[in-house]
């Protein structure tokens, strides 16, 4: 039985994945700070699970000896679009509302001159009455 557990973690470790300090394969998991918010990292399995030691293993996972300052720098331009996107989804969102706003305006408007029109077309309507009876009274 150990030799199948030592040929499965030597596959693992053929394939790339990494093994925390407690010999268990490494678990990929977001980071929720402020400096490195959604950068992927490897860390413990048993991190943070039902109160198990854990060995405190942490690799980041978008570095590559290559190319790491690329994706972090890559990673914060992402962030930086992302937080440009937000304020111009949030300065739509209000012009929206100023719109709606200057919609209602516009209506409430439009209402109040067909009152206008109504009440004008009974005054005209009482004046030519009122003329017509002066004329017939005169006759």
């Amino acid at each position: 039985m150990s030799s199948s557990i030592s040929s499965s973690s030597f596959g693992k470790r053929a394939l790339g994945i990494p093994f925390c300090f407690c010999e268990e394969p490494a678990t990929l998991r977001l980071a929720r700070t402020a400096k490195n918010p959604g950068r992927p990292f490897l860390g413990c399995p048993k991190y943070n699970t039902k109160g198990l030691p854990y060995c405190r293993f942490f690799k980041w996972a978008d570095i590559n000896e290559e190319n790491g300052m690329d994706l972090r720098e890559s990673t914060n331009e992402f962030v930086m679009k992302e937080k440009e996107l937000e304020k111009k989804i949030e300065d739509v969102h209000k012009r929206e509302i100023e719109v709606m706003k200057k919609e209602l305006v516009l209506r409430e408007q439009e209402a109040e001159i067909r009152r206008s029109r109504k009440l004008l077309r009974a005054y005209w309507a009482f004046a030519f009455l009122v003329a017509f009876l002066l004329f017939v009274g005169s006759v």
